[in-house]
């Protein structure tokens, strides 16, 4: 299908330990992952088991273990992420092999499903892990609430 909950937590997770990296922290376990971005730690195992499958994240057991990236934030692209955890659109039959199965041809449907894909993979690809690090440090620096008062407040700031 599209994005989904999965993905958003696994770009949450990894934002926390980009953090954690450029603070000089080796290794988090997956309790403190789950805790500072209230994600549930079951749920967060089986997204970093695959992360891990795909050399995204690794880790260690025993006392000191724990995840760590596979990668430097700034070679780590979202489309990659995304790609790995949601396949965005590979659903859609249409969207695979280009062509409408119940149609024969391809329809107008499969046209914009393919479009959009293209579009979401295009941008995400263009975002890199580092990269959304540094946005989360300038939004904390904005004040507000939500990204918006961030950005409003930003915004009055410069007039």
């Amino acid at each position: 299908m599209g994005l989904t909950v999965k993905s958003s937590y696994a770009l949450r997770a990894l934002y926390e330990l980009a953090i954690l990296h450029k603070n000089g922290v080796e290794r988090v376990s997956i309790n403190e992952l789950s805790s500072k971005q209230k994600i549930p730690k079951d749920f967060l195992e089986k997204i970093f088991s695959e992360l891990r499958e795909y050399g995204i994240v690794d880790s260690v057991r025993g006392r000191y273990g724990g995840y760590a990236l596979s990668k430097k934030p700034e070679n780590l692209k979202l489309s990659e992420i995304i790609y790995i955890l949601d396949k965005p659109f590979q659903s859609y039959e249409c969207v695979v092999t280009g062509k409408c199965e119940t149609l024969g041809s391809e329809c107008a449907v499969g046209y914009i499903w393919k479009k959009v894909n293209a579009i979401l993979m295009q941008e995400l690809s263009k975002i890199t892990l580092a990269e959304l690090v540094k946005l989360g440090e300038k939004l904390e620096l904005m004040g507000g609430n939500t990204v918006e008062e961030k950005i409003d407040n930003a915004n009055e700031r410069r007039s």
